[in-house]
């Protein structure tokens, strides 16, 4: 009888971890801490888009849809583009709806990489950029967005995107984790490095409602000659408070979009299709309702703010999205942990009841620049800031 062997799996699954976000997520919930790691809000989808998804149960959208997306979904949110920034896109051709934004990323990177080539992270970034990368068989090249302002060297950027082997480069504004507003020149910056080296940009906007004081986003796409070597992609779960629905889209060009759309037909097919025919009602939303959206989470952001440094964190003001980088330097001390990050997570979660993630799981390539750091996400209610400045008031006395 032959001898048992255990199977192995697909050595590209060795070059991932766990995700740190959800791994912290399931232990906070495990000790009845307040997550302020996890970016889930904790309000309701407007009352008008929850109506539309009980409406589309009720009248027996339960089957399949068109792969690429509920026609009248495809063309409210090519609609929505274009009334926000002035972007055509033919939503036949140019607009696929996908199963969150975390599809969308995956399959853009799919459709434009190949075995061997590479693709420029700027990180700190979201962990499912680099598991892209590895399903694609390509390899990643990491530019750092510094600490404390948060931007990244344009020279640095300028020698990562004349490698020979760069096909794409990957970035999201406003920015998770830091809460950066890329600002135009930033953009100018990594347009002209694409058309200087044949490179596709790949742009993650989920937050693009999210911006403070004078901060506006401004899509890549935009800048002069980008709609046509851009993959723009967005969805509703932060805007619309639905994370949980999964439903996400990418504009591209048609080589682009054919691209992106095969990957997304064989892995997930199409989109919930009755929340699809919500979704129609949340980006059909008059501008009043991203104005209260900016306010509301404007006065999280504040409010944040304040809660932390009164518990002795340095908490700064994020231009936009709806998290922070807090350092961590006097609670850390008190706890006994020094600069690691990892270790204060979990002793804020165990010891405070507080869940936070750890500044240094948003590096790859150097996580020592976001040691001394903790992410902390706002999109929460006042009931829910009010016991997280009750609990971390503990680290005053």
């Amino acid at each position: 009888m032959r001898a048992f062997r255990a199977p192995t799996p697909a050595r590209r699954t060795t070059e991932l971890v766990e995700s740190t976000i959800r791994s912290l997520t399931v232990y906070a919930a495990s000790k009845g801490a307040v997550n302020l790691g996890q970016g889930s809000p904790d309000i309701p989808p407007p009352p008008e888009v929850v109506d539309a998804a009980h409406q589309a149960l009720a009248s027996g959208v339960h089957q399949y849809v068109p792969t690429w997306g509920l026609p009248e979904l495809r063309a409210a949110i090519a609609a929505k583009t274009r009334r926000f920034y002035d972007l055509a896109y033919d939503p036949d051709a140019e607009t696929t709806v996908t199963c969150g934004v975390t599809e969308a990323v995956i399959s853009a990177l799919l459709g434009v990489a190949d075995r061997g080539d590479e693709v420029v992270i700027l990180e700190p970034a979201h962990e499912n950029y680099h598991a892209g990368v590895v399903f694609a068989g390509a390899s990643p090249v990491w530019v750092p967005i510094r600490p404390p302002e948060h931007r990244f060297d344009p020279s640095e950027l300028a020698r990562a995107m004349a490698r020979p082997g760069v096909r794409a480069v990957i970035f999201n504004s406003p920015h998770n984790p830091s809460g950066r507003v890329f600002t135009r020149e930033e953009l100018s910056v990594i347009a002209d490095l694409c058309h200087e080296h044949d490179v596709v940009a790949i742009s993650d906007e989920i937050y693009e409602h999210m911006t403070y004081g004078p901060h506006r986003h401004v899509p890549i796409a935009t800048l002069p000659g980008m709609r046509e070597r851009t993959i723009t992609i967005s969805g509703l779960s932060k805007t619309y408070a639905a994370t949980g629905w999964r439903v996400g889209w990418a504009h591209a060009p048609a080589p682009l979009s054919d691209a992106l759309r095969k990957i997304h037909d064989f892995t997930t097919i199409c989109a919930p299709a009755p929340l699809q025919k919500a979704s129609v009602a949340a980006v059909s939303l008059p501008d009043g309702y991203y104005a209260s959206l900016r306010a509301w989470y404007l006065e999280r952001r504040d409010r944040t703010v304040a809660i932390l440094r009164a518990a002795g964190f340095d908490a700064r003001p994020p231009e936009g999205a709806y998290y922070l980088m807090a350092g961590i330097d006097g609670p850390a001390r008190a706890a006994g942990v020094g600069s690691d990050d990892v270790r204060f997570a979990r002793w804020l979660i165990d010891e405070v009841g507080v869940g936070t993630i750890p500044g240094s799981s948003f590096y790859r390539s150097d996580p020592a620049l976001g040691r001394g750091t903790v992410r902390v996400a706002f999109p929460k209610s006042d009931a829910t800031l009010d016991e997280v400045e009750r609990r971390l008031a503990v680290l005053t006395v």
